[in-house]
């Protein structure tokens, strides 16, 4: 019972937070500058119409619920939404879910396993590195695993680019794959096309894991339950494999299920550089476009996701670590 108590307040907290997400994605949107209706209609026949034929444009801003008051907008907007209708893209004029779902399936490509491969990554290379905290080699690590990190993705997706595609010509230039090509064929292509921007985030992310679980190792190697271990004949080996990555693990997987909200939003730039069409070039498309519905679509399901990706830390959490339990009721 308690521990229903205690899921049943986090998802009410987090449907809280998911309401003001709502009203911030709304409120935003709208202050954004530009009449929406001028990327719509482009801006020759916008002025015409603004100027020659007013009462079509405000025919227009019905059609495309623009010409209410805010609060007409917002009971809109949030009907929609319970009815999964998030409009028409004013740019491309197709269904908004279906050109975010068919984006995203492509970012989703680079991202799952991105991340999967730098959370093994940065075990291998943050486990020892804060085993062996203060020494030359784990100081040298780090010192470059933390200029790895500050260097902007879209720094790194030029260098990569420039050096492996333009200078040695191992890789394509960007796209995501190329044409003509069907079964294992355009499998291989697009794994080709893909090794480029999958590493620069590779790269960014274990630079992140390796310095997050370091720290978190760094914590807990002189906790007396690490010395007892050593106490009773264990081998280095095993303390660090049963004693000190479980217990170190717990911050490491928060931090893995938060990459994922914050890795679709983070790939734009890289994204763009590659002329990978995923979740974050649409965006980058919407936003010059002023197209709203993509915009308000796609900033909401980052946001939910990376909500989700909490409450899951959070029961992740309830399930592995003892100390949860007893301070919410023995759940």
């Amino acid at each position: 019972m308690e521990r229903k108590h205690y899921l049943i307040k986090r998802i009410c907290g987090y449907l809280l937070t998911i309401f003001l997400i709502l009203v911030f994605n709304f409120v935003l949107i709208r202050i954004m500058p530009g009449d929406p209706m001028m990327y719509i209609l482009g801006e020759e026949d916008y002025y015409d119409f603004f100027y020659n034929n007013p009462s079509y444009l405000e025919k227009l801003r019905e059609v495309y619920d623009l010409n209410g008051s805010v609060i007409h907008q917002f009971w809109i907007y949030m009907k929609d939404i319970v009815h999964l209708n998030f409009g028409t893209s004013y740019h491309y004029g197709r269904p908004v879910l279906e050109l975010i779902l068919f984006r995203a399936s492509w970012t989703l490509r680079l991202v799952i396993p991105a991340i999967l491969i730098s959370a093994v990554l940065g075990i291998v290379g943050g486990l020892p590195a804060g085993w062996h905290w203060g020494k030359k080699r784990e100081q040298c690590s780090t010192l470059f695993a933390t200029v790895l990190h500050t260097i902007p993705t879209y720094c790194l997706s030029i260098i990569l680019l420039s050096i492996f595609s333009y200078q040695l010509g191992w890789f394509p230039q960007g796209n995501m794959v190329s044409g003509g090509k069907s079964g294992i064929a355009y499998v291989l292509d697009m794994l080709w096309h893909m090794l480029l921007p999958l590493l620069v985030l590779i790269i960014y992310r274990t630079s992140y894991d390796y310095l997050i679980l370091r720290s978190s190792v760094r914590d807990i190697k002189d906790e007396p339950y690490i010395i007892t271990a050593f106490s009773k004949g264990l081998t280095q080996r095993k303390v660090l494999l049963r004693h000190v990555l479980p217990n170190a693990f717990l911050p490491y997987v928060t931090a893995i299920f938060m990459q994922f909200g914050a890795a679709v939003a983070g790939t734009m730039t890289m994204e763009v550089i590659y002329n990978w069409s995923g979740m974050g070039s649409l965006i980058y498309e919407a936003v010059n476009h002023r197209d709203f519905p993509i915009l308000q679509t796609a900033f909401l399901i980052i946001a939910v996701f990376t909500v989700l990706a909490n409450l899951i830390a959070d029961l992740v959490y309830i399930c592995v670590d003892p100390r949860i339990r007893k301070e919410n009721g023995n759940i």
